[in-house]
Order: structure tokens, then sequence, then C-alpha cells
């Protein structure tokens, strides 16, 4: 709409210049033909004076009766405008001399006594007002009606143009959405519809090259569940038949959990992206969440020599209408982040404060801070920062919590932790908006 406007506006200011311009010429030449009217007017009016004064004065009349008979007789025309000047401009009867705007000789017996000038500017009449009215009427008519012929024009020009414009838009538009299958009237200038074609073609490609890997991460994750659950099996019984340090059974232990971890991250991120991720809402205490998310993850969090606390939690029971399993898997994800890079001795506080009809969950800890500009890349799969410190680790946490977050309607933000490292914020509505 912006477009057309813009075009509209150029288009209708040229049709405004186009308009004054005719007018102002118009306007023009109808004032220089009405002073040529009345100056012709004048001259033959003058003419014709200038012999009944010459008779008048061959009569032995004097130059001013003559004037005051003119004035008498024509009060409309030449009327209190007509002087006699003799030689030398000495004026003999009549107004003051001022320039001749019109001058006629005075003849008696072939000899010139005097000369008639039309000293001052024409009087309108009646009947000029009235031409005159009806010309500027006339002009105005035509020129309004052009006017509006020409922002007809401009409209409808605005609108052809603008059209496939908008059209461009809206393609790039599917195109940044991610919709390969875009459609489109091939109608406008030829290289409009040329870079519609090819945003088409570069759609299409990405549309396969995306349909491949969401299909294959779904194939990765499902093809690892069986193998790690079969794994896990196999080791619990090789840990009853071997004797072992327990360090050294709790080293195999941890790598199994965190091979089922990662699958159930990598099937959860891969349903997601597909829109498929099941989801079964029902009445839950987020407080109680939080302690079975620390509870469950204090023993690795303790051998890593990370504290694992709690902030800001309500006193009182809190119901709220999220997935209860997907929720602890997010909180899991988010402290599995956190680990990665919190230092022995460093701090998770996990806090939980109310937002209107939402709940934000807040997760901070004190590992070495992020740059704000690339906190949206934390969420994306397999990003992790500073991954060459880092050992371990797909980045794929962030991901899994999106994911969830998304599934529930809310949004989840990076930022400075206020206690020195990463602050990781879920907005999730109490309950899930209607259908």
């Amino acid at each position: 709409m912006r477009l057309f406007r813009g075009m509209f506006t150029a288009l209708a200011a040229q049709a405004l210049l186009i308009v004054a311009v005719a007018g102002g010429g118009l306007l023009w030449n109808v004032h220089t033909s009405s002073e040529r009217l009345l100056r012709n007017r004048d001259a033959e009016h003058l003419e014709t004076f200038a012999a009944l004064a010459g008779e008048a004065a061959a009569a032995g009349k004097p130059f001013d009766r003559i004037i005051a008979d003119l004035d008498r007789r024509d009060p409309l025309i030449l009327g209190n405008r007509v002087a006699f000047v003799g030689d030398g401009d000495r004026l003999l009867a009549g107004p003051a001399a001022g320039p001749a705007l019109v001058e006629r000789p005075v003849v008696v017996d072939g000899r010139t006594v005097a000369r008639a000038r039309v000293v001052r500017p024409p009087l309108l009449t009646d009947r000029d007002r009235t031409l005159m009215r009806d010309h500027y009427i006339g002009i105005g008519a035509i020129l309004a009606g052009v006017l509006a012929l020409l922002l007809g024009a401009a409209y409808w020009l605005a609108g052809r143009w603008a059209k496939p414009q908008r059209e461009l838009l809206r393609l790039s538009h599917e195109v940044a959405d991610g919709d390969g299958d875009i459609y489109f009237d091939e109608h406008g200038p030829r290289e409009i519809v040329g870079t519609m074609r090819n945003l088409r073609r570069i759609a299409n490609r990405f549309e396969r090259i995306e349909t491949a890997r969401r299909t294959w991460l779904v194939m990765i994750a499902e093809e690892l569940r069986e193998p790690i659950a079969s794994l896990g099996g196999h080791l619990a019984e090789l840990q009853e038949a071997l004797t072992a340090e327990p360090e050294f059974k709790a080293a195999i232990e941890s790598d199994q959990n965190r091979l089922a971890r990662m699958a159930e991250d990598l099937h959860a991120v891969a349903l997601a992206d597909l829109g498929r991720l099941p989801l079964r809402f029902a009445d839950v205490d987020p407080r109680a969440l939080i302690h079975n998310t620390i509870w469950s993850h204090g023993k690795r969090a303790e051998a890593a020599g990370v504290r694992l606390e709690t902030s800001n939690l309500p006193p009182y029971t809190i119901l709220v209408k999220w997935d209860a399993e997907r929720i602890e898997q997010l909180f899991g994800a988010l402290i599995e982040n956190s680990m990665r890079y919190v230092p022995r001795g460093g701090r998770i506080v996990l806090g939980l404060e109310s937002q209107k009809d939402a709940w934000r969950l807040i997760v901070d800890d004190n590992a070495p801070g992020i740059d704000v500009d690339l906190a949206q890349q934390l969420f994306e799969p397999f990003y992790r920062a500073n991954a060459k410190d880092t050992p371990g680790g797909s980045g794929r946490s962030l991901a899994t919590a999106r994911a969830i977050v998304e599934g529930h309607h809310g949004r989840i933000e990076a930022s400075n932790s206020p206690i020195g490292g990463l602050r990781i914020t879920v907005v999730l509505p109490a309950s899930p908006p209607m259908a």
C-alpha cells in the first residue's frame, strides 16, 4: 500500500504541475487577449470621436465642451479618459495628460489642430465583467476536468505498476517464511516476472533441501533411539556380570544416559521442525517441576562441582496447563546447556515469576557471558558458543528448549545474567490458547 501511495503521489504531483502550467498559460492568454480587445475597442471609439471632434472644432466649439459632451455621451468607454493635447504635448482639455495608450489626430480643413489621446486605462463594463467571468469559469471547468482525468489515470497507472511489486514482495515474504510452494500470476513488466520466476526456483530448491534435512533428522533420531535403548540393557547386564570400579560403572551409565538424552532431544527437535511434536497438556505445578528437575540433575551437577539453586519461587501452589514431561525436558536441556559452560564452583539458578496470564521461567548461570548480538544463534541446532574451548556437547540443548517452548505457544530469549553469565528466559502462557 505504501508503494501505491508513493507512486500515486508522484503521478498526482506531476498532474497538478501540468494543470497548473496549462492553467497559467490559459489565464495569461485570456488576460492578454482581453487587453488587446479593449485596446482595439478604444482605438475604434477614439477614431470615431476624433472625426466628430474635428467637425465640432471646425464649427467653433471649444475643446473643453467637446470633452464634456464625450463624458456625457460615452461614460463607459471613453468618458473621463480622453484628453486633447497640442504641440509639445501641451494639455488643451481633459484629464491630466499621461502616457498615450491610444492616440488619434483631430483634423480641421486638412490641418491637425490637436491630438485626441486616451490617457487612462479602460474601465470594465458589466458586459466585460460577465464575459471575463464566463471565460474564467470555462477555463476552471476545463482544468478541473483535465485534473480529474489525470488523477484517474494516475490512480490506474499506480495500481498497475504497484501490483507486480506487491506480488513480488508477497512472494519474497513467503520464501523468507520457508514456503517453497509459491504461485503467482505472470503479469507485469518482463523484469518483475523474471524475478518472480527466479524466486520460485530458489524457493523450490530450498524446499527440497529443507524437506530432505527434516526427513534425515527424523530418520536419524528414530534410528538412534532403538540401539541406544538396547545398549542400555546390554550395559546393565554387563555391569551385573563384571566386577568393576564404581567410577567405571558410573562413567558407563553417564555416557549411556547422555546418548539417550541426545536421542530424545534430537527426536524432539525433528518432530517440532515438522510440526508434529506430541504434547499432553494437564494441570501441573511448575514449582514441583523445578524441584524434580533439580533432584534428577543433582548428582551430575554435584559431580561437576556446580550448585543447582532456586530463586523467587512463589510460596503457594500454582496450577498451569502444561505438558509436565516436556517442561522437565525443557529444564533439563537448559541445565545441561549451562553445565557445559559453567566452571567448577559455579552456580545455576532456576526462578519462576508471574507475568499477567503467563509465567516466566528463568535460568541463570555464572559462566562467561555471551555477546547479546549472538544470543538468538544459541537456539539453532548444533550451535555452540566457544565450541573450540568446550569439550563435548552438540549444541542441541537450546534448540530442544525452543522446540518445546514453541509447542507451548511461548517464547524464549537469551541475555546476560545478573550473576555474570547467561540468562535464559522462557515465557509460557498459563494455558494453551483455544483453537
